[in-house]
C-alpha cells in the first residue's frame, strides 16, 4: 500500500503497533470454578467409557493385588511378572516427574514472582495478557508523549507494513515479534499539537 498522494496533503501518516505477549500460563480459578471442575469431572467418571489406558490400569491393579497373594505363599512371580511388565502407575509416574521438571524450568508455578516489578521483563504477570505502551519524544528532544502505543511516522515509498516492521526494531529491537496482516485494523485522525507540528506545517495526523 503506497500514500505517496496522501502524505503530499496536509496529513502526516503515523503507523502505531500493538505489540501484545499473551498469557503464557492460565489464571488460578476462583472457587465458583473449582468447584464447577470438581462437578465436570465425577460426572466424567461416572459417564464416560475408560480408555485401553485406564483398563490397563485396572487390569495391572488385579494382577498386582494377585501378585502380593502369591508372594505371601511364597509361589512362583515369574509368570505374573512377565504379564504385568510396565505398570501404568510407574509410567504416570515419570510424566509427574517430568512434569514437574517443566513447570519448575518455566517458573509456571509462580505466576507472581520479582519479575512481576520489572515493567521491561517478559516473564512478568504470566497468567495476563501484555500490551506494550511507551512515552516517545516523536522526534522532538523537549517533548515527550502521554503513555501511548509505539508509533513512527511514514515514510515515502514504505508500505504500511514496512512502516510497522522499522518501529517495532526501533522501539523493541531485542523482542522477537510477528505482525500479522498488511493492513491496519483501525485507523484515527487527530490534529497534531503545536509541539509535534511538522516543519511542512501538516497540523494533522492520521494513524
Amino acid at each position: 500500500m503506497r500514500l505517496s498522494l496522501l502524505l503530499r496533503s496536509r496529513w502526516d501518516v503515523m503507523v502505531s503497533v500493538a505489540l501484545s505477549r499473551p498469557q503464557v500460563i492460565a489464571p488460578p480459578m476462583s472457587e465458583i470454578e473449582k468447584r464447577f471442575q470438581s462437578l465436570q469431572l465425577e460426572e466424567e467418571r461416572e459417564n464416560s467409557l475408560l480408555c485401553n489406558f485406564e483398563l490397563k490400569s485396572l487390569r495391572d491393579e488385579r494382577l498386582i493385588a494377585k501378585r502380593a497373594e502369591l508372594e505371601r505363599e511364597g509361589k512362583e512371580l515369574s509368570e505374573l511378572d512377565e504379564q504385568i511388565g510396565v505398570a501404568n502407575a510407574q509410567i504416570e509416574d515419570e510424566w509427574k516427574k517430568k512434569g514437574e521438571q517443566l513447570v519448575q524450568s518455566l517458573c509456571l508455578n509462580k505466576p507472581r514472582s520479582s519479575e512481576d516489578k520489572d515493567e521491561r521483563s517478559l516473564r512478568r504477570l504470566l497468567d495476563r495478557k501484555l500490551l506494550l505502551v511507551v512515552r516517545q519524544r516523536l522526534g522532538q528532544a523537549n517533548y515527550e508523549s502521554p503513555w501511548i502505543l509505539p508509533q513512527t511516522k511514514h515514510l515515502p515509498g514504505e508500505s504500511l507494513r514496512e512502516t510497522a516492521e522499522r518501529c517495532l526494531g526501533e522501539i523493541a529491537s531485542g523482542v522477537k515479534a510477528t505482525i500479522y496482516g498488511n493492513a491496519p485494523i483501525a485507523v484515527f485522525s487527530q490534529k497534531a499539537q503545536k509541539d509535534l507540528m511538522s516543519k511542512n506545517g501538516r497540523q494533522k495526523q492520521a494513524i
